[in-house]
C-alpha cells in the first residue's frame, strides 16, 4: 500500500540524492562517459582552462565551453575541431542562424562524423564569413585521416563533407555552398514548423471522432508523407556516414527543429545498440 510522505525528507529522491553528495567520488562524469561513448575520445579527457581537450593519438577535437558572448541555444559544451579558436566560433556563430556554429554531434566507428548547425545567413548579396568556411573545413581535415574506407569511391568521398539542407532548394544557399571546399549539398525539402503542426491538428480531430473512411482522411492530413519525407532524409545520412564513409552536416531552414529531428533519427539508426 503507497500513502504520501508526512515529510518532504522522507521521500526517495531526497534520501538518494543526499547519498550521493556522501559518495560522490563513487559516480562518473556522464559528460566525459558520452563522449567515450561516441568515440570521441578513447584514452581519457584532460582540463585545460575552459576547454577540454580529446586526446586521440594527435587532438582533432575539442570540448569547448559556450560563452556568454556566442548566447546560442546550444549546451554548455560543444565539440568542434581543435585547430578552431573561440574567436572563429564568435565570428562563425555570427553568421548561422540562431547563432548555431558548426558542432560535431556523433562520430561513427569509420571516424565520419555528424555536424549540425544553423543555416548559413545568406541572401542575394556575397555576404561571406571566412571563419565559417574556415570551420567546414576543418571539420573535413580532421576527419581525413581517421576514416576508415572499403573502396577507392568510399576513400574519395571520406575526403568530402556533404551537407544535407532540410528546406527547399534556396540559390542563395546554393550560390554559397561553392565557397565551402571537397563539399556536395542536397535540398530536403521538408515542411516547415507551421504546415507540420497544422497536419498534426488534422490528425488530432480524426482520431477524436467517429469518422468514415478513417484512411483517406488518414491520407489527406499529409502526415504520413511528413514522416516519410523526414526518415528518408535521415536514412540519407545514414547512408552518407556508414556507407560511404563521407561526413554529413546538417542544417534546417530557419527552424532548429528539422536539424535535430533529422540528426537524432539517424543516430538511432547508426547506434549498435538499436
Amino acid at each position: 500500500m503507497h500513502t504520501v510522505p508526512t515529510y518532504l525528507s522522507n521521500l526517495f529522491a531526497t534520501k538518494f540524492r543526499s547519498d550521493i553528495r556522501k559518495d560522490e567520488h563513487l559516480y562518473h562524469d556522464p559528460f566525459n562517459d558520452e563522449l567515450i561513448r561516441l568515440q570521441l575520445d578513447t584514452s581519457h579527457v584532460t582540463k585545460t582552462g575552459s576547454a577540454l581537450a580529446v586526446n586521440r593519438g594527435l587532438p582533432r577535437f575539442t570540448i569547448k565551453k559556450t560563452g556568454e558572448p556566442i548566447r546560442s541555444r546550444y549546451p554548455k559544451y560543444c565539440v568542434v575541431p581543435s585547430t578552431i579558436t573561440n574567436g572563429e566560433i564568435r565570428e562563425a556563430a555570427k553568421f548561422r542562424s540562431y547563432k548555431q556554429f558548426p558542432t560535431i554531434v556523433w562520430r561513427h566507428i569509420n571516424g565520419a562524423i555528424i555536424a549540425g548547425a544553423g543555416q548559413p545567413e545568406v541572401s542575394w548579396s556575397p555576404r561571406r564569413s571566412k571563419e565559417d568556411e574556415n570551420m567546414i573545413q576543418a571539420i573535413i581535415n580532421s576527419c581525413n585521416d581517421k576514416v576508415t574506407t572499403n573502396s577507392i569511391e568510399s576513400e574519395k568521398n571520406s575526403n568530402r563533407i556533404f551537407i544535407v539542407h532540410a528546406g527547399s532548394d534556396d540559390p542563395a544557399i546554393k550560390n554559397y555552398a561553392k565557397h565551402y571546399r571537397d563539399c556536395d549539398l542536397e535540398f530536403k525539402n521538408l515542411p516547415g514548423i507551421n504546415v507540420v503542426s497544422r497536419n498534426g491538428r488534422m490528425l488530432c480531430a480524426i482520431n477524436s471522432t467517429k469518422c468514415e473512411n478513417w484512411f483517406s482522411k488518414l491520407i489527406s492530413t499529409h502526415w504520413l508523407q511528413n514522416l516519410s519525407a523526414l526518415i528518408e532524409a535521415a536514412c540519407c545520412v545514414v547512408t552518407n556516414i556508414d556507407e560511404d564513409n563521407r561526413s554529413v552536416l546538417v542544417h534546417g531552414s530557419n527552424s532548429e527543429y528539422q536539424t535535430s529531428q533529422i540528426i537524432t533519427l539517424a543516430k538511432i539508426m547508426l547506434d549498435p545498440y538499436y
